[in-house]
């Protein structure tokens, strides 16, 4: 605890000094962004202004995501992002994000280059996972709270995870391919990719294929941690072709299979996602992007852990179909500059399987979204006005003693976006944001129907048609702050301070109530809206500095949260979390050595409804690029071997662990 209070005050002193020191000389207007080993902290145009302000948005991309051999997870790089936290199952192959406090059921709108992830899974985990090859993955964008565009279904804020491209192997033009492996001595983590790709005048294409496979890992204590196996192979096919010089085409397909144990099973998971993409640059009134795609996400349960296996044969698939059209234009009104983005989303949920159990294997749900997103610009005012038009339907039918018949929901919302910003230097901006987002009950909550008899205790898991949808409204208050050439030539400080306040009506959790059936005296849980109002609301700082020598980061979570009635005692997300990471380049920037710490309080999740103690962890890092196509990468994760129980998790986290990647571009 001293350690940690110590790190966090002496970096925040040491940034807010950088931050108000003597004026440095004018940014280059080639400094279109600022980026940490691979993290765009706040994206700024060539002017040093901030693009959309208001939007309080991490892109993570380049050695935050693919470096080090791949040796950082993807729950563990969101966790060092400020207000993002996971839902952690270490036997799922998926991703289950939460934006300040908020997860599951769609709270958080997922994913996957722009294709809803929407498989869920009522108890014993995470409502809602993006599945995806960690391998393949080049990049993350996160944005804290309402978005109205497209991706913006969701209440919280969204994450979309972003694949291989072509031109991510090839510079230029021409043909090349990447091989990457990475190794952990914690359960023979052993992983390999292999891609092949081409860059012509006119087109691309990428063709790659990945397998990772790993025993149990042990925790800091020795223990094996059960279920934790990973056996994951996948398959990605990309390509991209010019129709005219002002339009063209992109195609993706991807699969990935999981064969993985979780809530007293073994499962296998197949999870396939196609999408056309059609583009038109004509002039600064016509750049539209439409998108069709198609997801399908089959899983089985194949054998049991423990137990009677009663439940062996379960199967659970959802198929997601969809559109989105998006168009920006760029207009010039008298002294103000406008961005005009304007465009829908539509796309529906099928369920299908057998003996889902309390996942629901019938049932189909629409949404569509219709969003104008527009941005006033004049010398240091920048306005944000945007409207979102949301309209949901839910198809379905019960068949049980207490309640049977068709359900069919429809609902629709109208939900603003407000924010002003002013530049007023250089290098800082203020802003303010108001913002109204809603979210419609899932198939899930609404459909689930599961008895379990125990004799001495009935419990029955029923479903819910008279659910109301969830609305989230708050705003947040913050500055953004960019200043270049601040301790030495070419060096660059980026960080966004936000204070942000959300209150969520109608939250819909868990409830139960004794009622009688057939077989007597039963427990009936079911998921209900929530009277009173759940807040989330806290101070959120990340920032970032990069000189010729020296790459540092800092991101600060702190939070006081309200969780909804009945669940007093517990916490939407961590009361505190922090990390920090300090770097020193050698051999002109090709050998990096490093190290990252981590801390998060002490704290009983809403979600896992688990008690993690306080924990702060030590990583140390090093990559060398031995040739222009040849990268070397070391690391120790959690260097003290510490025992720990990671907030919102299932399982202890994996203890010491010695890891070593290559990846070889040619």
């Amino acid at each position: 605890m001293r350690l940690a209070a110590f790190l966090r005050g002496a970096t925040a002193i040491t940034l807010a000094l950088a931050a108000t020191g003597t004026t440095a000389a004018a940014q280059e207007a080639t400094d279109a962004e600022a980026t940490f080993l691979g993290r765009i902290v706040v994206g700024y145009s060539a002017d040093g202004t901030p693009v959309y302000a208001g939007e309080n948005s991490s892109h993570l991309e380049g050695s935050s995501v693919t470096a080090q051999g791949g040796t950082a997870t993807v729950d563990d790089v969101l966790r060092q992002t400020p207000g993002v936290s996971t839902r952690l199952n270490p036997g799922q192959p998926g991703v289950a994000v939460s934006i300040r406090g908020l997860q599951g059921q769609g709270r958080v709108a997922m994913t996957v280059e722009g294709v809803p992830q929407t498989f869920r899974f009522n108890g014993h985990a995470s409502e809602g996972y993006a599945n995806f090859e960690p391998l393949f993955l080049q990049g993350i964008d996160i944005t804290r709270g309402a978005v109205v565009t497209a991706g913006g279904s969701g209440s919280a804020g969204a994450a979309n995870f972003r694949l291989l491209e072509a031109e991510d192997i090839v510079d230029g033009q021409g043909a090349g391919g990447r091989v990457k492996l990475s190794y952990g001595d914690n359960g023979d983590d052993f992983g390999r990719m292999g891609a092949a790709a081409y860059v012509g005048e006119r087109g691309s294409i990428v063709g790659a294929y990945a397998r990772t496979a790993a025993d149990a890992f042990e925790d800091g204590a020795g223990n094996e941690v059960a279920n934790t196996e990973k056996d994951r192979d996948s398959y990605l096919l990309r390509g991209r072709t010019a129709l005219t010089e002002t339009q063209s085409l992109e195609f993706l397909a991807t699969r990935m299979n999981a064969d993985y144990a979780s809530n007293s099973y073994e499962q296998e998971m197949t999870t396939d996602l196609y999408k056309l993409g059609y583009s038109l640059n004509y002039s600064p009134a016509v750049n539209l992007t439409a998108n069709v795609y198609r997801a399908i996400t089959d899983n089985e349960y194949t054998g049991s852990i423990d137990g009677t296996g009663s439940y062996v044969g379960r199967q659970m698939q959802t198929i997601t179909t969809g559109l989105d059209v998006t168009n920006v234009s760029e207009l010039a009104l008298g002294s103000w500059m406008l961005t005009s983005t304007n465009g829908f989303e539509y796309f529906e949920d099928e369920l299908g399987g057998a003996e889902g159990g309390a996942n629901p294997t019938f049932g189909e749900a629409e949404t569509l979204g219709i969003f104008t997103e527009n941005i006033f610009s004049n010398g240091p005012w920048e306005i944000t006005a945007a409207l979102r038009y949301s309209d949901y339907s839910l198809h379905g039918r019960l068949d049980n003693e207490l309640e049977s018949g068709d359900v069919d929901i429809d609902d629709n919302s109208l939900d603003p976006k407000l924010t002003l910003a002013y530049q007023v230097n250089d290098w800082l901006q203020p802003y303010v944001s108001y913002s109204r987002s809603t979210r419609a009950p899932s198939l899930q909550e609404t459909l689930q129907e599961s008895f379990h008899g125990y004799g001495f205790f009935n419990l029955y898991l029923g479903p819910n048609p008279d659910l109301q949808t969830e609305t989230t409204e708050g705003g947040e208050i913050g500055v953004n702050i960019a200043r270049s050439n601040l301790i030495s030539s070419g060096d660059r400080l980026t960080a966004r301070l936000a204070y942000f306040k959300m209150n969520v009506e109608d939250y819909v959790a868990y409830v139960m109530e004794d009622t009688y059936t057939s077989v007597g005296s039963t427990t009936l849980a079911y998921y209900d809206n929530i009277d009173g109002t759940t807040v989330t609301q806290g101070f959120e700082l990340e920032a970032a500095y990069d000189s010729e020598l020296w790459s540092a980061a800092l991101s600060y979570t702190n939070s006081d949260s309200t969780p909804p009635s009945g669940y007093e005692g517990y916490e939407l997300q961590p009361p505190e979390t922090f990390s920090t990471t300090l770097a020193r380049h050698f051999l002109g920037g090709d050998l990096t050595a490093g190290a990252t710490y981590s801390y998060t309080a002490a704290g009983v999740s809403i979600d896992s409804e688990a008690e993690s103690d306080a924990y702060g962890l030590w990583d140390v890092f090093a990559s060398y690029e031995a040739a222009d196509n040849l990268l070397i990468t070391g690391k120790i994760a959690n260097l003290g071997d510490e025992e720990y129980l990671p907030y919102a998790a299932t399982a202890n986290g994996p203890g010491r662990t010695y890891y070593l990647g290559l990846q070889m571009t040619f």
